[in-house]
């Protein structure tokens, strides 16, 4: 079980309460490392990106022995957090890996992901480079140039292509303000990709891996004709550096995840659950419902559905409703036929196939039904009599 260490003093406390995570986090500083052998290209590089990040970067000049990035990032770690910096530049040369540039992210005192940039320096590169007039802590215009910057797959060129973009923001970006003043606005920073030489697409290999060019250019706003359009150029100013992507190390996804975590803004709106706007601007709403119980659900009542003690008696009158329906049906057929019902088969006994027993008589004499005093014309031929 881990216990919490108190501050000893106030002075303490202060330090570790600005080193917990922020609502609204301030810029990340640079810190610039020289390796063992540092010529002057890669001094160069870090000597401008130190001049546009002032004042939030620190310069090492002393030249620092026995760091390996991709080997062993303790002392990255150690100086980082020593100096408070969230992004760490360290520039070196050797024999296999000339004119090198490695930048490399923290997070929570720990290297987040490392970026190995290789300068490549132009046979006929001047002596004398030219110097960027540049105010202090002047916020820049960032134009990344090519179309794999807006690549949406999930390959892992259009990863690496999201990684550089990420770590070259948080080096140049500034700020983050709410609003600017367009005089504030002096230069222009470009960064192109090249196309990849290679076919293949393989980023092991070294033809394969994106050339990066980096470019400052200055803004002068001249008189315009139109008064609704501006009049702005660009001058190109200062060292122009070509990059090779080198060595790349991606950070681990539940750390990734865990770094992006951040509260609700101060002016951020909140966002409602399950509620979305299409393209035409509708807002559409999603409800989540329940388990339904079908069981308490009302129905039409209807006589046959109904169970219970009236079964009996609902069987009942349904029988009796069929049987007089019957009995009308036998009636009609009696009619038909003529008033008698003849029997085709006739049982051996005599009787009728239906075993009623009952006979038919036909009254032939007349003399009989003249005997009874009524007229023979009102008499119905055939009588049935049980």
């Amino acid at each position: 079980m881990l216990r919490e260490i108190k501050p000893r003093n106030a002075r303490t406390a202060r330090i570790v309460k600005a080193r917990e995570p922020q609502q609204v986090e301030s810029r990340k500083r640079v810190l610039l490392l020289h390796g063992t052998k540092c010529p002057q290209p890669v001094a160069s590089v870090l000597k401008t990106v130190h001049t546009l990040t002032k004042p939030d970067s620190v310069l090492f000049n002393k030249k620092n022995e026995n760091i390996h990035p991709f080997e062993d990032t303790t002392s990255l770690e150690f100086l980082a957090q020593k100096n408070e910096c969230g992004v760490v530049v360290f520039g070196t040369h050797s024999k296999k890996r000339p004119n090198n540039i490695t930048v490399a992210r923290m997070f929570d005192g720990k290297v987040l992901d490392i970026v190995e940039f290789l300068l490549l320096v132009p046979e006929d590169q001047p002596r004398t480079e030219p110097k960027l007039q540049i105010g202090l802590a002047m916020k820049p215009l960032i134009l990344f140039s090519g179309s794999q910057w807006d690549d949406p797959s999930s390959s892992a060129q259009a990863a690496l292509y999201q990684t550089l973009k990420s770590t070259l923001l948080d080096i140049f970006q500034g700020e983050e303000v709410s609003s600017i003043d367009v005089a504030g606005l002096q230069y222009v920073l470009m960064i192109a990709s090249g196309e990849s030489n290679s076919s293949s697409g393989d980023l092991s290999e070294p033809a394969s891996k994106p050339v990066l060019h980096l470019r400052w250019y200055k803004i002068r706003t001249l008189r315009s004709n139109n008064a609704k359009l501006p009049r702005v150029e660009l001058d190109p100013m200062g060292p122009t550096f070509d990059f090779r992507v080198g060595r790349y190390r991606e950070a681990d996804a539940d750390v990734m995840r865990e770094a992006l975590k951040h509260g609700r803004r101060p002016n951020e709106a909140r966002i409602k659950k399950n509620i979305e706007t299409d393209l035409v601007g509708d807002k559409i709403g999603r409800v989540h419902l329940g388990r339904q119980d079908l069981s308490t659900l009302q129905t039409r009542k209807m006589k046959g559905l109904k169970r219970g003690r009236d079964k009996l008696e609902e069987g009942q009158e349904f029988g009796t409703e069929a049987q007089s329906e019957d009995d009308m049906g036998s009636e009609d057929e009696d009619l038909v036929d003529g008033g008698m019902d003849v029997d085709d088969e006739i049982s051996e006994g005599g009787s009728s196939a239906g075993g009623s027993g009952d006979e038919i008589s036909i009254g032939d004499d007349d003399d009989e039904e003249m005997g009874n005093g009524v007229d023979a014309d009102e008499k119905p031929k055939r009588q049935r009599i049980s």
